[in-house]
């Protein structure tokens, strides 16, 4: 398993009415940017971390964090089902463990299945 010190802002869900707001325990801030749209997520500023997202480089492909960081602009959009997609997309690319803003350490795909669920609750409540 791979040891990596994403940065991120994991947002599980979004602003958007009848979404959970940001789960502070899968927020990942360790350091800048690095190109996963963390400040663009926090802002809640969901069209630009998606556009920033969605370019994807040789280096990133296989990104577990940018794959999650997707789904969150997607589900902060309202468009769960490339959410449910892209964190689905994380069970087929080399899994990470990453380091959370609580100082914990999760699994990648650990944290894409807590992030679905998390849709599939806020979806079911609608």
């Amino acid at each position: 398993m791979f040891k990596a010190a994403a940065v991120a802002g994991f947002l599980l869900a979004s602003a958007v009415p009848a979404m959970a707001s940001a789960a502070d325990d899968v927020i990942v801030s360790v350091v800048p940017d690095a190109g996963l749209a963390a400040s663009a997520l926090l802002a809640h500023d969901f069209d630009k971390a998606a556009r920033k997202l969605q370019a994807v480089w040789p280096d990133t492909i296989n990104d577990p964090a940018r794959l999650i960081n997707l789904g969150n602009a997607y589900a902060g959009m309202g468009r769960t089902s490339d959410a449910r997609e892209a964190y689905a997309a994380v069970a087929r690319v080399p899994d990470m463990t990453l380091v959370l803003a609580d100082g914990s350490e999760e699994s990648s795909r650990s944290i894409a299945q807590r992030a679905s669920a998390r849709l599939n609750t806020s979806y079911a409540m609608r």
